[in-house]
């Protein structure tokens, strides 16, 4: 790989994971390396203690701790990279938000393939921050107020259009209490004060949360 052809990866978005497991000798058609699938709504990803390596490729996949499903400690996007169970054993399984499509690596036989590569400390240096983001999401989140909690996870979970955040049905009471550690009862209060305040509206009986200055960079 010369120069130019590095320099335009580095350009590439969303992450220089997936040019170059585009690049590489591992197809996601060899079921030895790679399963593709699909979730329904809720539905839970099952995997084995072996390490993998999990692409998001379409929707949003819930984390959550395996011993206590009370909380989500995670919300990976589309394009996300999950290293489960590679660098340490961990406590983590998974839910699809919506319908969720993954391909899921075997990590050994990835990180093996991509080690010849040039960049191949910055990928995992990159890929270790992306997921250090998450847990500081969490940990910042517990450090703001409940209001400030449910706007955050309203707008990372809904559809970002020309009026205002167009809320999915499934963003619920119940999953607002385990994304923002809280109790259902006190989710429900917070999104009808929300209401009060003329935050969320209902268009043809669909709520929209409404942009503030901050949303349109104001």
């Amino acid at each position: 790989m010369d120069f130019l052809e590095v320099h335009g990866l580095l350009l590439r978005e969303p992450n220089l994971l997936l040019p170059l497991l585009d690049l590489s000798n591992i197809s996601k058609n060899n079921s030895d390396f790679c399963q593709m699938k699909v979730l329904k709504n809720h539905q839970d990803l099952v995997l084995t203690d072996s390490g993998k390596l999990i692409h998001v490729i379409k929707g949003q996949l819930l984390q959550q701790i395996n011993n206590s499903k009370q909380h989500v400690n995670a919300i990976w996007m589309e394009n996300d990279f999950i290293f489960h169970n590679v660098f340490q054993s961990n406590p983590y399984e998974y839910v699809a938000f919506g319908s969720v499509e993954v391909a899921i690596y075997d990590a050994n036989a990835v990180l093996q393939e991509l080690s010849g590569q040039p960049f191949f400390p910055d990928l995992l240096i990159d890929t270790l921050k992306r997921q250090e983001s998450q847990f500081y999401r969490y940990s910042l989140m517990l450090t703001k107020s409940v209001q400030e909690r449910v706007l955050d996870i309203i707008k990372l979970l809904s559809n970002r259009e020309e009026s205002g955040f167009h809320i999915p049905k499934m963003v619920n009471y119940l999953l607002l209490s385990k994304c923002c550690q809280i109790s259902p009862h006190t989710a429900k209060k917070a999104v009808q004060e929300l209401e009060r305040a003329n935050k969320i509206i209902y268009k043809k009986d669909k709520p929209i949360l409404i942009y503030d200055a901050e949303d349109l960079g104001l």
